[in-house]
């Protein structure tokens, strides 16, 4: 069933009952395979500074951004969410907060260069 909870679940199929208290439980809920999870990990450490890329990822949120990657990669390739995803070394603006404003605002940036198109 879809579901939204604004613009971070926005065009994923979101179970009812997500749980992202439980890590393992809501990306297994939202269908994001092990290996691929481990695989979107790398690629935000590879483009983000260590700090941003541990806040993303270490994240309440971190389910929801590694399905939106998943489904980039599934229709695309993973080229493609590097590509995405390097828009955040580019805009920087979410780094102007602090504590967790900035996981927030990280969080958000990272949504905002997802579900941008490339030629935006």
């Amino acid at each position: 069933m879809k579901r939204s909870w604004g613009p971070l679940t926005e065009g994923l199929d979101v179970p009812r009952d997500l749980d992202l208290g439980d890590r393992a439980r809501a990306l297994h809920q939202l269908k994001v395979h092990p290996a691929t999870n481990s695989q979107m990990v790398s690629l935000v450490q590879d483009i983000l500074p260590e700090q941003e890329a541990g806040l993303l990822v270490g994240s309440r949120q971190w389910p929801l951004p590694a399905a939106r990657m998943q489904n980039i990669r599934e229709s695309d390739s993973t080229h493609t969410v590097a590509q995405h995803l390097n828009r955040l070394t580019a805009d920087t603006s979410w780094k102007q907060a602090t504590g967790t404003a900035l996981v927030g605002r990280l969080v958000d940036a990272t949504l905002h260069a997802l579900t941008t198109p490339l030629t935006a």
